[in-house]
């Protein structure tokens, strides 16, 4: 497993295409950053939220997500190169499909990264920002509803906070692993990977008014939000969103092993 993973790295830091969606990503966190002070501050008026919205984390990883599991996964069926990496493991389907998934993990934590820099950069000055985006963590901390000082404390449990939230965003992802092991096209698994992470983040943010959909969401890393991570958050709301995320990964990934292992590689 491990001479997978470090394989995997190896090529994506070669990657043109990351290092410019590393750089897109840090764009699109300053913008958002930018527009919530000026929205604060008088300068600009709510309305302008609807464009910039696109930009902000939860739109970004629904977006970048697929993308990555796309040309990342499914690159490997396409070039017939997933046949060796099975053989080479000498440990089954299994393994691989985890290495995947913890690579694609990584390269999620790595995109959500400018956000929590440039976050906790600008919390540090002590201005006023707005939040003019539903659903961010992110956002929820910069404008500190609940008139938090600048202290070495309240930096230290916003570190905590936006590390669940980006492994809560990288937990989300499994799904498209198991959509990339099933579909294997790169442009079908952007697609539904997009669409069925967008709806799940709208359903698990605004809620349903199906019972049963409402409960399944609940146990699903798409109800952590910034309703639940919030920076008076209790330890024990922090653990569960932990304990959420590491379930819904090991499900999602148990059924992508059992769909994988009973298919046909062409």
């Amino acid at each position: 497993m491990i001479n997978i993973i470090q394989a995997d790295i190896y090529k994506l830091k070669r990657s043109r295409a990351i290092k410019i969606l590393f750089l897109i990503m840090w764009g699109a966190a300053a913008i958002v950053t930018l527009v919530s002070y000026l929205v604060a501050q008088g300068k600009v008026g709510m309305e302008i939220s609807g464009p910039i919205s696109g930009l902000s984390d939860v739109m970004t990883i629904a977006i970048i997500g697929p993308f990555l599991a796309g040309i990342y996964i499914c690159s490997d069926f396409s070039n017939k190169s997933i046949n060796d990496t099975i053989s080479s493991s000498g440990k089954g389907r299994g393994v691989v499909i985890v290495s995947k998934a913890i690579v694609l993990y990584l390269l999620i934590l790595l995109m959500t990264l400018p956000y929590a820099i440039v976050t906790i950069i600008a919390f540090s000055t002590g201005a006023d920002f707005s939040e003019p985006f539903s659903a961010s963590v992110f956002l929820n901390i910069l404008a500190n509803p609940n008139d938090i000082d600048v202290t070495g404390s309240a930096i230290g449990k916003m570190l905590g906070i936006m590390l669940v939230m980006m492994f809560a965003y990288a937990s989300q992802m499994t799904i498209v692993v198991l959509l990339a092991f099933l579909v294997r096209k790169t442009s079908l698994v952007i697609f539904l990977g997009f669409g069925s992470i967008l709806a799940l983040q709208i359903l698990g943010g605004l809620g349903t008014e199906i019972a049963a959909i409402e409960t399944f969401l609940n146990f699903t890393p798409f109800s952590v939000n910034n309703s639940i991570l919030t920076m008076d958050a209790e330890m024990g709301s922090i653990l569960k969103a932990i304990g959420i995320s590491l379930l819904f990964i090991a499900w999602i990934l148990s059924i992508t092993n059992g769909t994988f292992r009973k298919s046909e590689i062409k």
